[in-house]
């Protein structure tokens, strides 16, 4: 398996991504989005994630349709981070924000 295909399939991707995603869906958190794809430092993605998971905190207390939304596990964050030493801000931000944007396999649509 490619290592560009290991890194989408990768859990932490998935988890964020999916996390990113509902926050697109259904709290029109684009700034997330936005801040995202304008990332290029590890630094300024960090930064990102952080007021990502600050604006998606909020999101998931209100919940949806009566249910709490799930958070990232903590194993994702750092699996996260890992990644983008590895891989490097753009692959992984790539990744992060196509998944968020793709039909997820609970989605009824």
């Amino acid at each position: 398996m490619s290592k560009l295909a290991e890194l989408f399939e990768n859990e932490a991707v998935k988890d964020f991504g999916v996390a990113l995603r509902k926050a697109l869906r259904i709290g029109e958190d684009y700034s997330s989005l936005v801040e995202l794809e304008y990332a290029e430092t590890k630094e300024q993605f960090a930064e990102v994630i952080k007021r990502f998971l600050r604006r998606y905190e909020t999101l998931a207390k209100k919940g949806y349709k009566g249910k709490q939304l799930k958070r990232p596990k903590e194993e994702s964050l750092v699996e996260l981070m890992r990644l983008v030493d590895e891989h490097g801000v753009k692959l992984v931000r790539s990744a992060l924000i196509s998944y968020a944007l793709v039909k997820g396999g609970e989605e009824n649509e």
